[in-house]
């Protein structure tokens, strides 16, 4: 038995076991009472031999309906899971359910997130498949990309306009993303745009840069909890090292744009930092700190994040487009970025109880 309060209506969640001749009474019994709604959802039995892989499916969405919860089950038995349990999770502004799945082979997370991509979308619901074991609820490190994901805009689209080639980055933005240039080739054609920039009036922009909501609490979240906390960026060091400095985290990883006499020289210094050098950054501090990969998240928006994503234990497409969305262990498409620690199986009362402690 679960129950659930929101917005003053109180829900109950049963799963019962009762002979099928008498539902009928059971039914008649409910709708003598008043003020209550009852609605009944058959679920199979699963048979009791030993299941070797155990999961915790993770649903989030403003609202979750029997008959949504109803569809999602049905898939799932349809894919040889077997449900042991669906537990509500308290939550802010949301609703949270925890889904205990057991299956006697592995689960290919990304099929099965895939299959599930229409139903999630058309039903704004959140999704992140994680094994159901000692790190689900124990990471250590979280790595976030920058632009779009840690702050609200794409940096290189707010220096452009200052710049004045607003519109020749956008055509070369267009180009990447319609696959004619690669990331690399890109950036470089991007940044060679920006020559003449004068830095006074780059750091003016980074103090007003818009972070994302619910970041600052996620960040105060997991600190608290012994988090090792990094921000890497294809976008440039010089605004992830204001970031880093402001929020105190652990990294701050991006490409260096040269700078001469006070303004921008249009060129990149050293590596350049693109989808496949953010995993390999991952896989290098996850080493130096000591922390397996089962106890990574990573976070991203973009299709260059995927490799990140996908090294992670926990890889969360955040407001992201459906490539990286149905590729991702898990999607948040909510606005506040500290939704995530639901997925982590942390309720908002410990949540409350945690900022409590940092404030007496």
């Amino acid at each position: 038995m679960h129950q659930l309060t929101l917005q003053s209506h109180f829900s109950l969640l049963l799963l019962i076991e009762i002979e099928e001749d008498n539902l009928g009474s059971l039914k008649d019994e409910l709708e003598k009472l008043d003020s209550v709604k009852a609605e009944f959802q058959k679920i199979p039995g699963s048979s009791e031999t030993s299941s070797k892989h155990s999961y915790i499916l993770t649903l989030l969405g403003k609202e979750i309906s029997p008959s949504l919860l109803d569809s999602l089950l049905r898939h799932l038995r349809n894919q040889n899971l077997k449900v042991k349990s669906i537990s509500p999770l308290e939550a802010e502004r949301v609703q949270v359910f925890e889904i205990k799945l057991v299956s006697n082979e592995p689960v290919i997370r990304q099929k099965l997130m895939s299959e599930l991509l229409e139903l999630r979308m058309q039903h704004q619901l959140d999704l992140a498949l994680q094994p159901d074991d000692l790190f689900r609820r124990n990471k250590r490190l979280i790595f976030l990309d920058a632009d779009k994901t840690f702050i609200q805009c794409e940096m290189i689209d707010e220096i452009s306009r200052i710049a004045g080639s607003e519109e020749i980055v956008k055509k070369i933005t267009s180009k990447a993303m319609n696959g004619e240039i690669d990331f690399r080739e890109a950036l470089l054609q991007r940044v060679e745009t920006l020559k003449g920039v004068r830095l006074s009036d780059l750091q003016r922009l980074i103090l007003n840069i818009p972070y994302t909501p619910g970041v600052g609490r996620l960040i105060r979240i997991l600190k608290m909890l012994g988090y090792k906390i990094g921000i890497v960026s294809g976008g440039f060091s010089i605004v992830i090292d204001h970031i880093r400095s402001r929020f105190d985290l652990d990294y701050g990883l991006a490409n260096t744009l040269e700078i001469k006499d006070g303004f921008l020289t249009g060129r990149i210094l050293g590596d350049i930092i693109d989808g496949p050098m953010k995993a390999n950054l991952l896989r290098e501090v996850s080493l130096r700190e000591k922390i397996p990969l089962e106890q990574v998240i990573a976070v991203g928006d973009g299709a260059n994040d995927l490799e990140m994503l996908s090294e992670a234990s926990l890889g969360i497409a955040f407001n992201a487009n459906r490539f990286l969305r149905e590729r991702a262990s898990g999607s948040l498409s909510l606005p506040n970025l500290d939704a995530l620690l639901y997925f982590l199986g942390i309720p908002r009362n410990e949540v409350e109880t945690l900022e409590n402690l940092r404030t007496s």
